[in-house]
């Protein structure tokens, strides 16, 4: 069954661009397959674990290294930058869950494949900012593309 990715049309292209930018000046690398995200999903919030404290979420950034491997699909070494931002009360040891939806998508905009990454990140009680980066491996066909997304929490 197809899947259509009719929301993708006003997607970030600053991803994509970021993406590519991550594969100049390497060797053995080749140019990296777009990344993009739509715009809808590339903020989201969340509450932390254990004082329940909301923190704004966002994409800050994002930068691949790709290489052909053997069957000729390309390997995307992907790594997301967040930025985290605590927005009440609640300065304890805390950890926020951050889930981050992928879809490998063709040139006519088939969903072909999607993945869901979950990545927890713990803020002390004297940190308001937090910057982690997500790292992510997926292989894909020269002609598709990735799609990154924030998720709800489950």
């Amino acid at each position: 069954m197809k899947t259509p990715v009719s929301t993708l049309g006003p997607s970030v292209a600053l991803l994509a661009g970021l993406a590519l930018a991550g594969c100049a000046n390497k060797a053995d690398t080749v140019p990296c397959p777009p990344i993009t995200a739509p715009v809808d999903t590339i903020s989201a919030y969340q509450t932390t674990d254990e004082a329940g404290a909301l923190i704004d979420m966002r994409f800050n950034g994002v930068s691949a290294l790709c290489k052909v491997v053997g069957s000729g699909d390309i390997r995307m070494d992907v790594a997301i930058g967040m930025k985290l931002k605590r927005l009440d009360g609640g300065a304890v040891d805390d950890v926020v869950g951050i889930t981050v939806g992928t879809a490998i998508v063709d040139a006519e905009d088939n969903v072909v494949a999607n993945d869901r990454i979950i990545y927890r990140a713990g803020m002390s009680k004297e940190e308001s900012l937090k910057y982690p980066v997500i790292d992510y491996r997926v292989t894909v066909n020269p002609d598709h593309r990735l799609v990154i997304s924030l998720l709800p929490a489950l």
